[in-house]
């Protein structure tokens, strides 16, 4: 392993974690409220974001790229997932870190993703009516937003445990 490659995996894994870490926050605590209070706006305005400037394929690509780089780099310093590595301060908040962003990871891919998928599709069904939401595609928008705002909430308290176990653990000592 030479130091170019670890040093690599290194500045994949913190830069790309930051991107995914930094959009998500950003995400939710600035656009999202926007949007809820531009009112009619709103709409298009998600729309052109997760559409023409492509949002879902950037938090795709950033958090891949953070898991892949991440795991690697488990990979090598802690052996081959050594149970001795585990059991060192470092080695247990890394783990824990990583665990924490695995989780985040699958909740954002696949309970984020496929359900923000969902809201667009029933948005694209409202708008081609040319009408408002009915009252069952209105108590069906509701139910997926709040779906998607609870796991939103899940991952961006995943995402700081994860930040902050990682970037405290060369500080574990017992």
């Amino acid at each position: 392993m030479t130091i170019y490659l670890l040093n690599l995996l290194r500045l994949v894994h913190v830069v790309a974690g930051i991107l995914w870490a930094g959009a998500a926050i950003s995400y939710l605590f600035f656009v999202k409220p926007s949007v809820q209070s531009i009112g009619a706006a709103g709409p298009q305005f998600m729309q052109s974001l997760m559409e023409r400037r492509k949002y879902p394929l950037f938090m795709v690509s950033m958090s891949l790229l953070t898991v892949l780089a991440g795991g690697a780099l488990y990979w090598i310093f802690s052996g081959g997932f050594s149970l001795a590595y585990l059991t060192t301060g470092m080695g247990l908040g890394i783990t824990i870190g990583s665990l924490t962003a695995l989780v985040a990871f699958f909740l954002g891919n696949f309970g984020i993703g496929p359900t923000s998928g969902q809201i667009a599709a029933l948005g694209k069904q409202i708008a081609a009516s040319g009408k408002g939401p009915t009252p069952e595609q209105a108590k069906q928008l509701h139910a997926l937003e709040t779906k998607v705002s609870r796991i939103e909430q899940v991952e961006f308290v995943l995402l700081v445990i994860s930040m902050v176990t990682m970037a405290t653990a060369r500080y574990w000592n017992f």
